[in-house]
C-alpha cells in the first residue's frame, strides 16, 4: 500500500510540474521562444557536429570487433584499477575525448551486446561519462568564464574526479566480481580475437553502417529534445519567483560553509542546465576559487539535463539509473573539493612558470643565437633540399 501511495504521489508531482511549465509557456511565449532557439542553436551548432560522428564511429568499432581488440590490450590496466574488463578502456577514453553522453552510450552498447556484465556496466558508467575537453577548454573557460588560462586546471580537476570515482566504484559489489583471464601474449591474442570476430560476423559493412547511422540519429535527436526542454525550464525559473525562494532557503547553508550566497541562483540553474548555470556564475562578483569550485561541481555532475540525456542512452540496458545518479553526485562533490585544494597550488605553479618563461625568453631575445639562429636553420634546410635534389638526379641518370 505504501508503495502504491508513493507512486501516485510521484505521478501527481510530475503532473503538477507539467501544468506549471505549460502555464509558464502560455504566460511568457516570447521568452520561451528565445530560450528554445538558444537550445536549438546549442544542439545544432555544438552537440550534433561533435557527437554524431563519434556515435557512428563507435557503433562501427563495436560491431567490427575493434573494441574487443582494445579490451584485451588494456585488460592488465582496467582490471586491477577499476575492476572492469579491458573493453572499459574504450568508453572511458571516448568519454574523455568527446564528452557527455558518449561514455554512457558506449557502456550501454557494450552491455546490450553482452560484452560486459550488469555489475561491470554499472561500475563502468559511473566514471566513463564525462565532459569533453572541447567543452571545458572552449565553451566554459574561453567562452563563458572568459579565462582561457584556467581551462587546463578545470580539465585536470575533472579528470582526477573521474579517476577517483572509478577507483571508488571498483568496490561496488566486489564480491560478485568475475575472475579475469590472464593473457601471456596480449598483442597476439588481441589480433587473433579480432580475426575471429571478423570471420564470425555475417553482417555486411553496408548494413552495419546503416544501423550505426539510424541508431546514432535516434540518440542525437533525443538529446536535442532534452537540451531544448531544459533551456525552456531554466528560462521559466529565472522569470518566476522560485529562484529567489531557493536563494532564501539555501542562504544559511552557504553562509555556514563560507560560500557567497550570490552564487545560489547560479548553482540552482546549473543543476538544471549546466551551460546556463556556468554563464551566470561568471557574472557574479565572487572569488575565483569559489567560482571554479562550483563550476567544477557542475561540470562533473552534469546537471539534470545531461542526466536525462544519459538516461535516454542507457534505458535500453539494465544499468541502474539511481546508482549512476549517485555516482555523478559523488564526482561533483569530489571535483568541488579538489578544486578548492588544488587551486592555490595551481596559482603558485603557473606564476612560477610565467616568471621562468619570461626570464628564459628575455635571455633568448638578448642572445646572439636568437638573432642569427633562424637564418642559420633556413640555410641548413635549403642546403639539405639541394643535396637531395642532386642525389635524386644522379640516381635517375
Amino acid at each position: 500500500m505504501k508503495n502504491k501511495h508513493f507512486i501516485s504521489s510521484s505521478k501527481l508531482i510530475t503532473i503538477l510540474i507539467i501544468i506549471l511549465v505549460t502555464a509558464g509557456i502560455l504566460i511568457f511565449p516570447q521568452e520561451v521562444l528565445t530560450s528554445s532557439k538558444k537550445g536549438i542553436q546549442l544542439w545544432f551548432n555544438t552537440l550534433f557536429p561533435s557527437l554524431f560522428p563519434f556515435m557512428v564511429a563507435t557503433y562501427l568499432l563495436i560491431e567490427l570487433g575493434v573494441v574487443h581488440f582494445i579490451g584485451i590490450i588494456f585488460e592488465p590496466v582496467m582490471g586491477p584499477i577499476f575492476n572492469v574488463p579491458g573493453e572499459g578502456a574504450f568508453p572511458w577514453i571516448m568519454g574523455l575525448i568527446s564528452g557527455y553522453p558518449m561514455g554512457a552510450k558506449i557502456s550501454s552498447d557494450l552491455r546490450s551486446k553482452g560484452k560486459i556484465s550488469q555489475i561491470e556496466a554499472q561500475r563502468l558508467v559511473s566514471f566513463t561519462n564525462n565532459s569533453g575537453p572541447l567543452f571545458i577548454l572552449g565553451a566554459v573557460s574561453a567562452g563563458m568564464l572568459s579565462k582561457p588560462e584556467i581551462g587546463v586546471f578545470l580539465l585536470i580537476v575533472h579528470y582526477l574526479s573521474s579517476l577517483t570515482v572509478g577507483i571508488l566504484f571498483s568496490f561496488y559489489k566486489r564480491e560478485k566480481s568475475i575472475k579475469r583471464k590472464k593473457y601471456k601474449n596480449i598483442i597476439k591474442k588481441s589480433l587473433n580475437q579480432l580475426l575471429i570476430i571478423q570471420k564470425t560476423n555475417s553482417k555486411k559493412i553496408g548494413l552495419i553502417l546503416k544501423e550505426s547511422i539510424l541508431n546514432s540519429m535516434e540518440t542525437i535527436v533525443q538529446i536535442g529534445g532534452f537540451v531544448i526542454v531544459f533551456s525552456v525550464i531554466s528560462q521559466l525559473l529565472e522569470l518566476s519567483s522560485l529562484l529567489n525562494l531557493s536563494t532564501k532557503l539555501l542562504k544559511p547553508f552557504f553562509n555556514t560553509i563560507g560560500l557567497n550566497p550570490n552564487l545560489i541562483s547560479s548553482l540552482v540553474l546549473g543543476i538544471i542546465e549546466i551551460t546556463n548555470g556556468i554563464s551566470r556564475i561568471s557574472l557574479n562578483s565572487s572569488t575565483i576559487c569559489q567560482e571554479l569550485a562550483l563550476v567544477s561541481f557542475l561540470i562533473a555532475f552534469g546537471g539534470i539535463s545531461v542526466l536525462m540525456q544519459t538516461i535516454t542512452v542507457i534505458s535500453s540496458s539494465d544499468i541502474n539509473i539511481l546508482v549512476y545518479s549517485y555516482s555523478k553526485l559523488i564526482q561533483g562533490l569530489i571535483a568541488f573539493i579538489y578544486s578548492i585544494l588544488l587551486y592555490p597550488q595551481f596559482v603558485k605553479i603557473t606564476s612560477y612558470s610565467q616568471s621562468v618563461f619570461k626570464t628564459v625568453s628575455d635571455s633568448f631575445t638578448n642572445n646572439l643565437w636568437f638573432k642569427i639562429g633562424p637564418y642559420f636553420c633556413a640555410s641548413i634546410c635549403i642546403l639539405f633540399i639541394i643535396i637531395n635534389i642532386n642525389i635524386f638526379q644522379s640516381n635517375k641518370n
